[in-house]
């Protein structure tokens, strides 16, 4: 009995002893649970024509940017503030014009003296008509009164000549603007002296931009007016048409002119841009989202996500960039939905739950 009951002990504690070692063994052979849906946004690949593209730097420029000159010599008594806006025919700068007002003056005398000179000379040719009428006098005398008065008219319309210069003189002295603009230099003080063609200020027209770059002789076959090309400003990048092209290359650097119409709002003058220009014809490629190519060191790739909504690993090489386009060659097919956000973390192989783009953003 004895016997017995120490063996119903001993087989007791072999299941005790037993039953933590097979929950032990259990949890060692169950798979790991899987990982849950990781939210995405996705885009389809497309299949585009792009041209690489020739980057080359350049700067907005005012179309309409003038150092305004003096037409006279003088004094400057009035000049205009830098930064002050001014339509065109407005004064930008004064100059002392005393002396053309004397001269003025002295004119209008000189004018009034030969006109005097001029209605007393022809009452006397008058007379001198009758009486050559009559014979009374030589007509020697008369033709000599007759010359006298055509002296005295030619007298007065060389007087007339001058003062029209000297008013026109005292119009000049007023330096105007050439067109609407801002000051945007003063180069001379009030009480400076300027002689002729000194300049007196810089007057930039801020309405009428455009961006000058200039690009290797070679693209020329690729560039014409209106082809499209990449204005870059940091991040920001816009699409904008060739305005001019100056088909002339420096012997030098063998580079031609471009110009590209701006508009005011976009950058102020003097902005340093980028200006991305196709540098061969267009080829069909498959081009990407620039958002769905994950750079990495070991190589780029995109994360595609198939029917069964898991996402597959592709490794890429990228090429051209256009816009927010990219070209990409790989195992990457037109329609395939590539993740675009949220696939940092995701894994190959994991689940994933598409959101809507938009949404995305929104949220974002």
């Amino acid at each position: 009995m004895r016997t017995l009951h120490k063996t119903l002990i001993a087989a007791a504690l072999a299941v005790v002893l037993t039953v933590p070692l097979l929950d032990l063994d259990a949890g060692a052979s169950a798979p790991p649970p899987e990982a849950p849906p990781a939210i995405v946004s996705v885009a389809a690949a497309v299949s585009t024509e792009l041209a690489p593209r020739h980057w080359a730097p350049g700067s907005v420029i005012s179309r309409q940017d003038a150092h305004v000159a003096s037409e006279q010599d003088g004094r400057v008594i009035q000049v205009a503030e830098v930064g002050q806006n001014v339509r065109a025919g407005e004064p930008i700068a004064v100059l002392d014009d005393t002396a053309l007002r004397l001269s003025e003056r002295q004119g209008q005398a000189d004018l009034a003296r030969i006109q005097a000179q001029l209605d007393m000379a022809t009452r006397q040719e008058q007379r001198y008509a009758l009486l050559a009428q009559q014979q009374n006098i030589a007509r020697a005398q008369h033709e000599q009164l007759q010359a006298d008065r055509e002296m005295l008219v030619q007298e007065r319309a060389r007087a007339q000549a001058l003062l029209e210069q000297t008013r026109h003189q005292r119009t000049q002295m007023l330096v105007r603007a050439p067109f609407d603009g801002v000051v945007a230099e003063r180069e001379v003080e009030l009480g400076e002296f300027v002689n002729t063609g000194d300049a007196v200020a810089r007057v930039v027209d801020t309405a009428e931009q455009e961006v000058r770059v200039r690009a290797p002789v070679d693209l020329a076959r690729h560039l014409a007016v209106g082809t499209p090309v990449q204005v870059r400003v940091g991040d920001s990048e816009r699409g904008h048409p060739v305005s001019a092209l100056v088909p002339v290359g420096d012997e030098a650097s063998r580079q031609l002119e471009l110009r590209i119409r701006m508009d005011a709002s976009e950058f102020p003058v003097g902005t340093a841009v980028e200006v991305g220009m196709p540098s061969a014809a267009k080829r069909a490629v498959v081009a990407v989202p620039r958002d769905a190519v994950i750079l990495r060191r070991e190589g780029d790739f995109v994360l595609r996500v198939g029917g069964d909504n898991k996402a597959e690993r592709l490794p890429v090489k990228t090429g051209t960039e256009v816009g927010d386009l990219v070209e990409v060659s790989g195992n990457v097919k037109a329609g395939d939905r590539l993740i675009v956000r949220g696939g940092e973390r995701v894994e190959a192989g994991q689940s994933v739950t598409i959101q809507d783009l938009s949404r995305a953003v929104s949220v974002r």
